[in-house]
């Protein structure tokens, strides 16, 4: 294997500096040191053409002095040609000699001048390459490279070596998500385990526009394919996933669902109707015809469906029919100014009585309360039938109330495609069961209600069938809506908050992952972030976000400028898991999600 590329002897190049830059982290607490690499490279226009940021380098660093055996690895964040004269010409000069060095230097890159060099920032990747017997391994460690030293450019073969995932057998093309940037003369196809990728989370941060629904299309799309126990559940606030997975939902057992009923007297005129309640790709206007052609496939197959959803205040009610809700009450007695002093004492007992409870029967706090809990009243009864409280007592009341509605039942059942058939078919591991499933609920407080109400019936039907299957994957687009900052009662975002937060805190163990996309980072709930393993970037405007995702996820901030010239479909990879190397940045070009569903049509 040959470890080196040096662009058939153009590329000549050696270390000059490491420079240190410190700045103050965007909460302005603390202060985060980043260190690059200045490296010199004998100018030449091929290679100004052919290194591109996203270049993997080698530099020889202490642990090799004598035998030349271990280089540390850096990655090139920017290059622009220098000329000696520019770092002494400046405004103190006059116009007319500034003007007549600018032309003697425009000339000397056409012709070449020993005046001329590359000037190159790269960033260390935090790992060393290690040569043992001719053979290559990289190993996570931070050594300091040897000032002088010459830099080498990383082979096609050692590149895919230390970045892409190699699955078993030949079906790379199942794990491919893009080609590598940085290699201007050949491509790479970028490969990441997609098991992994998803079983630790995933955040895609990129400003409107950059393509975020495009690559959580895409990854679906594989992912569905390489993982046969996988499900996705997409909460769909934008209206675009029932389009941009249009192939998939056909070709799949899937679900599409809407919150408001979809004619079907003609099914041309309902695929029309769904035509019309989604975003269309710009690409994709052009193919109205064949894409209604397409949905309706999806009705012929019964795949769109009215979720039945009840109310707000339904849910405020049924939160309270909770275990959970019915300690949130106990505990709002404690918080009255005014309330008697002799129930207080009381209710702390009482709460210690029901999570004895729910401890011993194994039962989560979101369950709805039934005659399970006869035995538990009664000794709640007994406690309180001790204690000398007043008749009119808040704590009395409750429990009475409380046994009434037990006693009344369930109600009346519910008509349609309601939360628990959705959570039934999640969950259902036969063959032929849905495994994608769209949710398209434009309405965010309602899709809020829902996110919170769903995952805590998966964690609890996962906890009661003592099984790890299936994989279920949430995707929520536009994450802002679920998980913000600042969080309140009444819109609903505490509780979507709190559900999100628990999905990815403690999901992992029974096979529950989530995939957070959004534009605006700075407005999402920080103990979300923590919990992601892998991260997609793209274009950020704003200073402050590009710096808050620097800061978050450890990334250099010469790598996170150079996202600002991010065409559509570029992007900026890290990840702990997903690559075979933890944490270093990838650029890449992601494929077109689109491309796959005009394939489709096609065919």
């Amino acid at each position: 294997m040959d470890f080196f590329d040096d662009l058939g002897g153009d590329f000549v190049a050696r270390l000059r500096e490491i420079h240190s830059a410190t700045r103050t982290t965007s909460d302005g607490k603390a202060t985060i040191t980043f260190r690059t690499a200045r490296i010199e490279a004998e100018y030449d226009p091929e290679v100004m053409r052919k290194v591109e940021a996203g270049r993997l380098i080698a530099i020889p660093n202490i642990m090799g002095v004598g035998t030349n055996d271990s280089f540390s690895i850096y990655e090139v964040a920017d290059l622009y040609p220098m000329h000696y004269s520019m770092l002494t010409l400046d405004r103190s000069q006059p116009s007319m000699i500034r003007k007549e060095f600018m032309s003697l230097i425009d000339a000397e890159w056409q012709k070449g001048s020993k005046s001329t060099w590359i000037e190159m920032v790269a960033a260390p990747t935090g790992y060393v390459m290690k040569v043992e017997g001719g053979l290559p391994t990289f190993l996570r460690k931070n050594i300091a490279p040897l000032p002088g030293a010459k830099v080498s450019l990383l082979s096609r073969e050692l590149i895919k070596k230390f970045i892409c995932y190699a699955p078993r057998g030949n079906n790379d093309g199942d794990y491919t998500v893009g080609k590598l940037l940085g290699v201007a003369e050949d491509e790479i196809p970028f490969t990441v385990n997609l098991e992994k990728l998803l079983h630790y989370h995933v955040g895609v941060f990129a400003f409107t526009g950059s393509g975020k629904s495009n690559l959580t299309s895409l990854v679906i799309r594989k992912a569905v394919r390489v993982c046969p126990d996988m499900k996705v559940v997409v909460f769909d606030v934008s209206s675009e996933y029932g389009i941009s997975l249009l192939d998939l939902l056909c070709d799949a057992p899937s679900r599409v669902l809407f919150a408001e009923e979809i004619s079907e007297i003609d099914t041309m005129e309902a695929a029309e109707e769904y035509y019309r309640r989604h975003v269309i790709p710009e690409s994709l206007s052009e193919k109205r015809e064949e894409l209604i052609v397409r949905v309706r496939d999806l009705f012929e197959g019964k795949k769109v469906l009215k979720l039945d959803l009840p109310s707000r205040e339904t849910l405020k009610i049924s939160a309270y029919r909770s275990y959970g809700g019915l300690l949130e009450i106990l505990s709002g007695l404690l918080e009255e100014k005014y309330g008697a002093s002799a129930q207080k004492v009381i209710v702390p007992a009482v709460m210690a009585k029901i999570q004895g409870f729910l401890k011993r029967n194994g039962i989560d706090e979101g369950a709805r309360i039934g005659v399970e809990a006869e035995p538990l009243l009664c000794e709640i009864d007994e406690l309180i039938g001790k204690a000398k409280l007043r008749e009119d007592a808040a704590i009395k009341t409750i429990f009475y109330n409380l046994r009434v509605i037990i006693g009344e039942g369930e109600g009346e059942a519910e008509d349609g495609y309601t939360v628990h058939e959705l959570t039934s078919e999640i969950m259902d591991t036969q063959e032929g069961a849905p495994r994608v499933f769209v949710i398209n609920l434009p309405e965010v407080d309602t899709a809020r209600s829902l996110c919170a109400d769903l995952i805590s019936n998966i964690f609890r039907a996962k906890k009661r069938s003592f099984s790890l299957d299936p994989r279920v994957v949430f995707v929520f687009d536009e994450a802002q809506e679920f998980i913000p900052y600042e969080k309140k009662k009444e819109d609903g975002t505490e509780y979507s908050s709190l559900a999100v937060e628990r999905l990815l805190r403690h999901g992992r163990k029974y096979h529950l992952h989530g995939w957070i996309s959004t534009q605006r980072i700075a407005h999402l709930n920080t103990n979300v972030l923590q919990q992601l393993h892998s991260y997609f970037v793209s274009t950020m405007p704003r200073p402050y976000d590009r710096q808050l995702i620097s800061d978050t996820f450890a990334i250099d901030d010469a790598f996170m400028e150079r996202t600002l010239l991010f065409q559509n479909g570029d992007w900026l990879m890290t990840s702990f898991k997903a690559t075979n190397t933890q944490n270093v940045p990838v650029f890449f070009h992601a494929l077109n999600n689109e491309d796959y569903i005009l394939a489709a049509e096609r065919r």
